[in-house]
């Protein structure tokens, strides 16, 4: 593949995976407010890796991993699975076993 291409290549990946990072946040941002996902730190260990700022990058970490899991793209079709998955995700969480 020549040169032009591959650049044109990259170029086109970059965008779709800005596109798709942006949809994350969307989603993320969604089922929080539809979750009352509270600001804070409280939920980085329970939905994230650990690494994250605080409980909106956790929940987009989740979010990120729920659609990989489900082959699912990054679009408001997704919305109701992961209204499901985390509510209980996070009632599994609650409720020692």
């Amino acid at each position: 593949m020549p040169a032009d291409l591959y650049a044109i290549t990259a170029v086109q990946d970059t965008l779709i995976t800005q596109s798709a990072r942006r949809n994350v946040r969307k989603l993320a941002s969604a089922v929080g407010l539809a979750l009352n996902v509270q600001p804070g730190r409280g939920l980085v260990m329970v939905l994230g890796t650990g690494n994250e700022r605080n409980n909106q990058e956790a929940l987009e970490t989740w979010v990120a991993q729920a659609l990989i899991n489900h082959d699912l793209l990054p679009t408001r079709e997704a919305i109701p699975m992961l209204l499901r998955e985390l509510e209980s995700t996070l009632t599994r969480w609650e409720m020692p076993s």
